[in-house]
């Protein structure tokens, strides 16, 4: 990887159905060329998500070129993201902690060993 990164933490919940869960890991299996055509573009380098239970946690390693708020506004001009985003809400929640409106929430790091 060239180039400064940042890593963000995201979480979000899916729906707590065994059915929908495991459709949404095969989706995730193979996601849409034009998600991660989308995703590459605005400078995500790496975006890894992990599941317990219904609790998704999103890692997601970015250079310098990513920009949240220019990403947020190209995803909702994109029409596959709109169709990508639409069918994801099929199966997921907003956490009990996620503000009204919103979706993928930003975790807060509270231990770093390299802190230490």
């Amino acid at each position: 990887m060239s180039g400064a990164t940042a890593r963000y933490c995201l979480a979000l919940d899916l729906l707590d159905d065994a059915e929908k869960i495991a459709e949404y890991q095969r989706l995730h299996q193979r996601i849409w060329p034009e998600v991660a055509a989308h995703l590459r573009q605005h400078g995500i380098v790496d975006m890894e998500i992990y599941r317990l239970g219904a609790r998704l946690f999103m890692v997601m390693e970015v250079n310098e070129r990513f920009n949240a708020q220019d990403f947020a506004q190209a995803s909702e001009q994109d029409p596959h993201i709109q169709r990508w985003e639409a069918l994801m809400w099929q199966f997921q929640q907003p956490t009990p902690w996620t503000p009204a409106g919103e979706k993928w929430v930003a975790m807060a790091r509270i231990f770093a060993l390299q802190d230490q």
